[in-house]
């Protein structure tokens, strides 16, 4: 993408309903790391957002879609943690997705958090 844009980014849950969420971001793995962390801070959708296989990007500037696997943007954002081929995007990316756009973390938050690491 580039340029900074409006996307649409769609989950589908386990029971076949899809959620979906605007954002504006410049790529379309930061479109993916912005929408999870609005999945993650809703209640209806944060525990079917970490059991996706996929995310749907909708760019509403260019006519197009991505299929975004979760998997492969999750193992493309750990390679090279920690070493010289750790880009400050990726680190930007990795805290983007921890974000809490609701405010400090509540202790059932943190607590999650810790199990999930």
């Amino acid at each position: 993408m580039g340029r900074v844009c409006r996307c649409t980014v769609r989950v589908s849950d386990r029971k076949g309903f899809e959620h979906s969420t605007e954002v504006r971001a410049a790529s379309v793995y930061e479109a993916v790391c912005r929408a999870w962390a609005i999945f993650k801070s809703n209640e209806e959708t944060d525990e079917e957002s970490y059991k996706t296989k996929e995310f749907v990007v909708e760019v509403q500037q260019d006519p197009k879609v991505f299929h975004v696997g979760l998997e492969k943007m999750l193992e493309w954002l750990d390679r090279g943690r920690g070493g010289r081929r750790d880009t400050l995007r990726k680190k930007w990316l990795r805290r983007l997705m921890e974000a809490n756009i609701w405010g400090p973390a509540t202790p059932e938050e943190e607590a999650r958090g810790a199990r999930a690491k």
